[in-house]
Parts: C-alpha cells; structure tokens; sequence
C-alpha cells in the first residue's frame, strides 16, 4: 500500500537537482526533473536496493527545451513524484536548478 506524503522540500539540507530517464514502454522513455536531498550515490544505492526514488519541485521542459516550474505544466498537481525503480533507466545530477542554472 502506498503512503501519502505531503509535499515539501527538506529545508535546511542542500538539495541536488536531477534528471531521471525511466522506461515508460514508449521509444521515446520519459524524463522527470526535480529535486532532492540525497546524492546521486545514494539514489542509485535506493534504486538498486528497490525503494522508489521521491524527486520534488519538478520542473518542465516544452518543447523548445525551456525549463518551467511544474505548476505552469499542471497546476491541478503536486510538483512531487515517486518513480518506480523497477523503470529507472539512468539518473543524471544537474549542476544546479535547471530552471536557474545557465545551459
């Protein structure tokens, strides 16, 4: 059974910014965006171990490849996600927010 969690950014501990590639059965894959606490070491460790990998204040990319906040794409939801590690392909750590880090 799932638990439902709040959605909150763990103020106070630097957060990382991620790009997590999952298998979603189309060519293209999905890509999910956001951001938390744990290193790229430690999401690897949760995904090989099979917990879910929680990312939060996701982020959009359209098609132009600009980044948005979440609520711009869909502000009928939470900007949190809980990916299956069963469907990670490859996790990739940004240098910092997309939506403020230069390209």
């Amino acid at each position: 059974m799932f638990r439902v969690f709040k959605h909150r950014l763990d103020r106070g501990k630097a957060m990382n910014w991620f790009k997590i590639a999952i298998n979603n059965g189309t060519a293209r894959g999905y890509g999910y965006v956001g951001a938390c606490a744990d290193s790229a070491e430690d999401l690897v460790k949760k995904a090989a171990s099979g917990e879910y990998i929680r990312l939060d204040d996701l982020r959009y990319q359209d098609e132009r490849r600009s980044v948005k906040k979440w609520e711009e794409w869909d502000a009928s939801q939470m900007p949190t996600v809980h990916i299956n590690p069963s469907t990670i392909v490859s996790i990739q750590q940004f240098k910092g927010d997309p939506l403020v880090t230069p390209r």
